[in-house]
């Protein structure tokens, strides 16, 4: 048993690192847009994944496929929403739903004050199970969700590189929550309200400062044939959702000119600052490393 949990977080090192890939920098001018939206999805255990990231493009954007039961991401920038859904009436895929977005800000006339912000992911499933039991089959089905949000000095990290660890800066936030629930396998049916939340605040540090941030989720349900799972649906098209608030007379504009009803910053005499190329994989194989983290603890 400790060598199977000794394995399981080497791979979760190994797969956080091959996902931690080199980036690129380029010098633009502040007025630049410099944001992103990126829903994805993955199937079973294999490598391929349906990647949606667009930058400094579209605001929003859906993925969905189905090869193997169904499911789909959509992210709206515009509404700072991530909306994902899962199903399988075979019960033998793992999937994954992915959703992120990230925005530059710039906030005028705040020294001192603080911007508030929050993102939560709430939904359900409903599984029917009961089914064969097959010997020799390990571990019992389950579903893992997580939500996340990192602010820095604006140009400092990209979309591929936020999370703590994967990169040379300090956030000036970094929230991250998440739940593992097991799915009864002998309940012919049974069905979980999910809800996970991030909060947190920045202070603003003078009367004129750019941030980037970031926002991430995940949707993962474990099963295995012969486990007893015959069939699920997760719904999270309630949706994950960002929430900011800023101080009365606080200025505050998007590089989108979209997100959260911000409009695009009047035009400034710039400084060089970072655009996100897409280059990784990090963020979505978080999720899965966390998962795979949490499985592993609550056989402990």
């Amino acid at each position: 048993m400790e060598l199977k949990k000794c394995k399981i977080m080497v791979c979760c090192s190994i797969l956080l690192g091959l996902f931690a890939s080199s980036f690129v920098q380029a010098a633009v001018i502040v007025s630049e847009p410099s944001y992103f939206v990126r829903p994805a999805l993955r199937v079973s255990d294999a490598d391929e994944l349906i990647d949606g990231i667009e930058v400094n493009g579209a605001t929003e954007k859906t993925v969905s496929q189905g090869v193997l039961g169904y499911s789909e991401s959509t992210v709206n920038l515009q509404e700072g929403t991530v909306k994902m859904y899962l199903e399988d009436f075979s019960a033998r895929a793992n999937l994954q739903t992915f959703g992120a977005f990230g925005e530059r800000i710039t906030i005028k006339n705040g020294a001192g004050t603080m911007w508030d912000i929050g993102f939560a992911i709430d939904g359900y499933l409903e599984a029917f199970a009961g089914g064969a039991l097959i010997e020799g089959v390990e571990g019992t089905p389950s579903i893992f969700y997580d939500v996340g949000i990192a602010v820095y000095k604006a140009g400092q990290v990209m979309w591929n590189n936020f999370v703590p660890g994967f990169n040379d800066y300090d956030a000036l936030l970094y929230q991250h929550s998440y739940g593992v629930t097991d799915i009864n396998a002998e309940e012919e049916y049974s069905s979980y309200d999910l809800y996970e939340e991030v909060l947190g605040s920045v202070e603003i540090a003078s009367d004129y400062e750019q941030y980037d941030i970031f926002t991430f989720t995940n949707v993962i349900v474990n099963t295995k044939i012969g486990d007893g799972l015959e069939s699920y649906m997760a719904d999270f098209l309630n949706t994950a959702r960002f929430d900011q608030t800023f101080a009365p007379g606080v200025e505050a504009y998007s590089s989108s000119g979209q997100f959260m009803g911000l409009s695009a910053p009047p035009p400034t005499a710039g400084e060089p600052t970072g655009v996100p190329e897409p280059q990784s994989l990090l963020f979505f194989g978080i999720g899965l490393a966390l998962f795979a983290r949490s499985r592993a603890q609550s056989k402990k």
